[in-house]
């Protein structure tokens, strides 16, 4: 009796501690880019052969996505539409099923972090199927570690560009979009350098390109997708109670605004004198207002 008690507390403990691993695992899988849900879509095919060969590399574009959405959020929280309820788009939101401006943001964004994350990732040593790449610039001693950046673009080309059954214009501005965020990735490099010599007379040195922040990245592209518009001295708050930076920052773009001290004169406490005039005072009145860059 003794030995059947025992066997079955064994059994029971053994089978709870496996279903809480067995729990944590699958909420900890979705956000390492290769969760069940991810794995059993029909949306990326590709990158559901890479989450089995590849997963580190998924993992990395994963969450250079993620960051990327997160930037947005924070660079379009003024504006009308601010990056919410987008998800992940490896999870194939609604949004992206329409040919809005918005979208090709999506789109952007996360190729571009999807290049941002992988190149970062390789350059600090978490893939191992990456490399630097030796391409010397003209005037450089030593073209070193370029951050492995053309691997992280090709990793995003590869796991984001789908192939699609029936062509449709809104398959070609999608590949368009997706090509686009990569391109600002590599027009945002940056040359970085290091001098050797004695007592750094930099008599040598070596240079590379790294990518640039994520923020920048994303104020690039957020830039070349708002459509542009003539707001320079338009007004944004008359008065204290109106001026907040959402109000300003929404009405000017993003593009920053300027605060002023205004004095204005003005007739006051008017008076009719029979007959037949009007007899008013001279008042002034200060305030405050704030105009579009």
């Amino acid at each position: 009796l003794c030995l059947r008690r025992f066997h079955f507390i064994f059994t029971f403990t053994f089978l709870l501690i496996f279903l809480l691993t067995l729990n944590q695992w699958k909420e900890d899988l979705p956000h390492s880019g290769c969760g069940p849900d991810l794995l059993h879509s029909r949306a990326f095919r590709s990158v559901q052969i890479a989450c089995r060969t590849q997963a580190s590399t998924v993992i990395a574009a994963f969450e250079g996505i993620q960051d990327a959405m997160t930037q947005c959020a924070g660079r379009m929280r003024f504006q009308q539409w601010d990056c919410s309820n987008v998800g992940h788009i490896m999870h194939d939101p609604p949004i992206l099923k329409y040919g809005y401006r918005e979208s090709a943001l999506i789109w952007a964004l996360s190729s571009a972090g999807a290049a941002w994350g992988v190149a970062t990732a390789c350059a600090q040593g978490w893939i191992e199927d990456c490399s630097c790449a030796h391409d010397g610039q003209p005037g450089w001693e030593y073209g070193g570690c370029s951050y492995s950046v053309q691997h992280g673009i090709t990793a995003s080309r590869k796991l984001l560009t789908r192939t699609p059954i029936v062509r449709s214009p809104l398959r070609a501005v999608e590949k368009h979009n997706l090509k686009a965020g990569r391109l600002a990735v590599k027009k945002t490099l940056i040359a970085s350098c290091k001098c050797h010599g004695v007592s750094g007379s930099c008599q040598q040195k070596t240079c590379w390109k790294k990518t640039a922040t994520l923020d920048h990245i994303t104020d690039y592209l957020v830039d070349k997708c708002v459509v542009k518009r003539t707001i320079s001295g338009r007004v944004c708050a008359w008065r204290n109670e109106t001026h907040t930076q959402g109000d300003c920052g929404r009405i000017c773009c993003g593009k920053g605004f300027q605060i002023s001290h205004e004095v204005i004169q003005y007739k006051c406490d008017c008076k009719f004198v029979w007959c037949c005039k009007l007899i008013c005072k001279d008042c002034l009145q200060h305030r405050w207002v704030s105009t579009c860059n």
